[in-house]
């Protein structure tokens, strides 16, 4: 009996046709579907690239690499500003016309515009602003300066890293520049 229910199971696998469950993953509609690999985030500011060439070795390619992070959303509001001072501390070792480039640098980048999420809780979607340091800089070449904001943002609101939130102009101090 075990011997026949064995060939009997092996006759019924050998007559099933063949499966085919992996190759349908990439068809859509009985055509190949080609996947390509995404490219995000792509896009960089144009101060990144004269940071990382504003000084020879690896303190300005450092500096470049570290330059991408405090641009992002989610990162706290003072950490483009501390960047920027960060750079023009590290233009102290080098000579008059390497600190000029990378004060310049520092300059353009405390002044590139920082990412905002969209407010997605409303249909269409809210652009918003970025908060505002409050915090004065350490290097006085940097007093005054704030990040741009988008034309295109509701200039009544921000989106504030910290409550990871929408919050309207005047209801925080972050919400205007720093006057200290």
């Amino acid at each position: 009996m075990k011997a026949n229910f064995g060939f009997i199971a092996l006759m019924a696998l050998s007559a099933a046709s063949q499966v085919f469950g992996r190759e349908r993953i990439f068809e859509r509609d009985g055509n190949a579907v080609y996947l390509h690999p995404r490219r995000f985030g792509q896009e960089q500011p144009a101060v990144l690239e004269k940071i990382r060439n504003a000084c020879p070795g690896e303190v300005c390619g450092t500096l470049a690499g570290q330059a991408i992070t405090p641009l992002l959303a989610a990162q706290p509001e003072c950490s483009q500003q501390d960047l920027a001072d960060d750079i023009i501390d590290a233009s102290k070792q080098f000579d008059a016309a390497t600190q000029a480039a990378m004060v310049a640098a520092a300059i353009e980048y405390r002044q590139a515009e920082k990412n905002t999420p969209p407010d997605f809780t409303t249909n269409p979607p809210t652009l918003r602003n970025s908060v505002f340091c409050q915090q004065a800089p350490r290097n006085p070449e940097l007093i005054g300066l704030v990040q741009a904001q988008d034309p295109a943002n509701d200039p009544d609101l921000f989106f504030d890293p910290a409550l990871r939130a929408t919050v309207v102009r005047g209801s925080q101090a972050n919400t205007a520049p720093f006057a200290g």
